[in-house]
Formats: structure tokens, C-alpha cells, sequence
């Protein structure tokens, strides 16, 4: 066999190897996936040598040393990653910038409930050496355990840079909903040599955005296979409930309207009812959160009406649902919403936001609004019990739902 035979027959070779990059449904934002699919793996280094020999156009991310070259570096690069013996990763934060971390990460800030949550579901709580105040102030001492233990580094919307620097963590992590765009320049000049990665997870929301973020936190981290466990587990329920809504038609979708924090402020863009079955009727209206008008309410009857809230003590403190109820009982009560379908009905129904309504579990108030808005199709669906497993396999906290906590109002037995 010729020479010219041989190098033909590899370069066959690599090219089945190598993905292509319409194959995927997102792009798992790390340099080194140089096919830009959802993982880092050996059909990267195969597409990072084809784009060297030239028969692949270039791609961004291929450039896994992030200095503007593509060479056989980045090849090295990229086996290093899929080893997990890398030095360094640089990924893509949620403005869309590079940002490089050094590795292995050790010493984390998360400055927000979110981060914090990921980082316990993926069993790198131990890297936590900070705590922001309005966390206990929100979850408390039940749900956080022996992190309360930890210094705080103040409320992440106007944090202590002298306490983050002398705790000297590897990263810090800040939330984008408050800093946002180009907030983390402020960060970096206030933290020199703290790589600061911003966060936004759930913004905007899709299964395929929570799936990028769980899985790059656990590059970040090097907590892969727990993110892969997560991710699992998550999309699992996922599945089933769209699965399960797939064939509703428009008329059997009940027309839900959710409320954030005050009356009649609702959201424009995700909700859960959007996945568990319902059609949010302020869908499109901003981007954002927006406040509507109460007769533009009444003009869309509304099948179903949720509020979200941040009732305290925390869900996790009382067992006291008396709070909710005083919720709920005003949302009946308003003269203006007494015809509307769902009050006549009673199907008005609230959830607590930080402990099961953020990323990375808003797995569970999907499920409970799959539960409320389909309570036939979902008959066999236990969300008390979906929300049990959570804690049981992705949390230390040793935590009965059905015993402890206000988690919903009414809860699903009252329904």
C-alpha cells in the first residue's frame, strides 16, 4: 500500500470521526470544543487536526489555548481537558466573554443562592469559603447547615471587596441579574487576581441552557460526573412532562398568569407553565418582568393563576403555611378577579421561589406546576416526592417534605 493511500485512508478516517457542528442542540461554551457541540471529547482533538490540515473551517472555540492560534497546542490542550489534568480552561461567561481559570479551583465565592445551590448539588460545597448575608437571610440556618459557619462577604448586591480579598478565593462568582452587562469590570478592578465569572443560568430559560450551565460548572469545578448525574436525573422528569404534554392542543392548555413578588407583575418570558403544559398569557410582552394592567387580567380569564413568592421565614424554617395562605387568600379576595375563571375554581396556587423555583432546581416547581395545571395527565406524579429526591441525592440536608417546610401552597393532597 502506497503512502498516498495511507494518508487518504486517515484522512477518511478523521473526517467520519468528526461532528458535525449543526449536530448539536447548543454549544457547551468552553474553549477546546472545537466541533461546538454539547461535551469536549476525542472527536474535538479529530476536528482541531482536521481544521489544521485544512479541511475544516475554523471555529472559535477550536482555539482551546485562547491565543488566537490554532496549532497542534490546542490539540494537546484539549486531551488535557477530556484527562481532567488541565491547568487552565477557558470558558465562555454569560456575556458572551472569554474568561480564563486557573486550575484546580480550591477556593470558591459564590455570591447568590443559585451558585451556591449548583455548587452543593455538585458536591463541591466544600470549596465555598464565603457567604453572602442575603443567602441565610432568605434560606436559613435549616437549609444552609454548616455554612452559616462561614465569613460573609455581604449582600452580593453590594458586597464586601475587602472581606472577598482577604478570603483569597481561586473564583468568584457573581450574579449577572444584578451586576449585569459589563458589571463584572467593576468586579475585576475591585478584585485583582480573582478570576470573577458571571453568572446568569436560567436567563434566559430552556432545558438545553440548564444542561450548558450544570455541565460547565462542572468542568469549572471538576465535578463532571456529578454534573452528568444531575443532569440526568433533571432531565429524566423533563422528558416525561413534555413527553407527556406533547400532543395537547392549544384549547386544552389552560391559560395561566404568574405573579412575581407584587400584583399584577408577571413575566414576559419564561415561566414553568411554559413546560409544564399552560400557556402563559404575558408571554412576549417584555423580555423581562412587567407590570399589566388588572382589567387586561380580567380580559384574558385566566384558567389558572400563580404567584411566586419569597414569603419568610424560609420554607426550610416553618412549618407554618400561614404566610401563603394570607397570599393566596388575597389573590381570591380581589373584587376586580372575582369572575375570572380562576378564582371562581380555586385554582390559585404559590410556590417559594429561592427553595424550589431558581437554577438549579426549578425542576421542582416545574413539576408541581405540571401537577396543577394537568392534574389528570400527571395523576401518578408526586412532586412532594420528586422534591424529596432532590434532597436525598443532590443536597446533605436530612429533610422530610411531607413532614417539615412550606415549600407550595395548597400542597398537592389539597389540590
Amino acid at each position: 500500500m502506497g503512502m498516498n493511500t495511507i494518508l487518504v485512508g486517515m484522512t477518511i478516517g478523521l473526517l467520519l470521526l468528526a461532528s458535525p457542528v449543526a449536530a448539536s442542540d447548543y454549544t457547551l461554551g468552553i474553549f477546546g470544543n472545537a466541533n461546538e457541540d454539547e461535551t469536549i471529547n476525542m472527536q474535538d482533538v479529530t476536528y482541531t487536526e482536521l481544521i489544521i490540515l485544512e479541511y475544516r473551517d475554523r471555529t472559535d472555540l477550536a482555539d482551546a489555548k485562547y491565543d488566537g492560534k490554532i496549532n497542534m497546542q490546542d490539540v494537546t490542550q484539549i486531551e488535557l481537558v477530556i484527562l481532567g489534568k488541565e491547568k487552565e480552561l477557558t470558558i465562555v461567561d454569560h456575556d458572551g466573554y472569554a474568561v480564563t481559570v486557573n486550575k484546580p479551583v480550591k477556593r470558591v465565592i459564590p455570591d447568590h443562592i443559585t451558585s451556591l445551590v449548583a455548587m452543593r448539588v455538585l458536591d463541591a460545597e466544600d470549596m465555598i469559603v464565603g457567604i453572602d448575608t442575603a443567602v441565610e437571610e432568605w434560606m436559613g440556618a435549616n437549609f444552609l447547615q454548616d455554612l452559616t459557619e462561614l465569613p460573609s462577604i455581604g449582600k452580593y448586591s453590594n458586597p464586601d471587596y475587602e472581606a472577598i480579598l482577604n478570603l483569597n478565593p481561586d473564583v468568584y462568582f457573581s450574579y449577572r441579574a444584578v451586576y449585569g452587562p459589563g458589571g463584572k469590570e467593576t468586579l475585576r478592578k475591585k478584585l485583582p487576581g480573582i478570576t470573577v465569572i458571571e453568572t446568569g443560568y436560567y436567563i434566559p430559560y430552556n432545558p438545553e441552557n440548564f444542561t450548558m450551565d450544570i455541565r460547565k460548572l462542572g468542568y469549572i469545578l471538576d465535578r463532571r460526573d456529578q454534573a452528568e448525574e444531575y443532569i440526568d436525573w433533571y432531565n429524566g422528569y423533563m422528558d416525561m412532562i413534555k413527553e407527556r404534554t406533547a400532543g395537547l392542543s392549544e384549547d386544552e392548555k389552560p391559560r395561566v398568569y404568574t405573579e412575581f413578588l407584587q400584583s399584577y407583575y408577571c413575566s414576559g418570558g419564561f415561566e414553568p407553565s411554559d413546560l409544564a403544559g399552560g400557556i402563559n398569557i404575558c408571554a412576549g410582552m417584555a423580555p423581562g418582568y412587567i407590570t399589566v394592567d388588572p382589567e387586561w387580567v380580567i380580559d384574558q380569564n385566566p384558567d389558572v393563576i400563580l404567584r411566586k413568592t419569597f414569603a419568610r421565614p424560609s420554607a426550610y424554617e416553618t412549618d407554618n403555611p400561614s404566610g401563603l395562605i394570607a397570599e393566596r387568600e388575597e389573590i381570591l379576595n380581589r373584587p376586580e378577579l372575582a369572575n375570572v375563571a380562576a378564582v371562581k375554581e380555586g385554582r390559585v396556587y404559590l410556590w417559594h421561589m429561592y427553595t424550589c423555583g431558581l437554577f438549579p432546581n426549578e425542576i421542582i416547581a416545574i413539576v408541581y406546576n405540571a401537577k396543577w395545571l394537568h392534574p389528570d395527565l400527571f395523576e401518578d406524579l408526586d412532586p412532594q416526592a420528586v422534591h424529596q429526591e432532590y434532597l436525598d441525592r443532590f443536597s446533605p440536608l436530612d429533610f422530610n417534605v411531607k413532614e417539615h417546610g412550606v415549600f407550595v401552597y395548597p400542597p398537592p393532597e389539597e389540590s
